[in-house]
């Protein structure tokens, strides 16, 4: 017996085995119930936990433009020194 027979074999088992279950009452009206108290939008959904993470992307983007700051005052005082060079032929 390899494999996908085995499988297969299971999945006659499990089949047979639950062919009489069905769903409890009032299972569809419980699960459209529960739709529709769902947000409208997933955009509604992620908005309330990301109320935490706030700060951190405030302070994360504060870092980031004082480090681009830096670096370019860096990059403008390397570019004046090298103007000052006279180029000899």
């Amino acid at each position: 017996m390899n494999h996908e027979e085995d499988i297969d074999a299971r999945l006659a088992r499990l089949s047979a085995a639950t062919q009489g279950i069905t769903p409890s009452a009032g299972f569809n009206s419980r699960v459209m119930q529960r739709i529709g108290e769902e947000p409208a939008t997933t955009l509604v959904a992620l908005r309330a936990p990301a109320w935490r993470f706030l700060p951190v992307g405030m302070l994360a983007a504060a870092l980031a433009l004082f480090w681009a700051f830096s670096v370019d005052s860096e990059v403008n005082e390397a570019m004046a020194v090298s103007d000052d060079t006279e180029l000899s032929w």
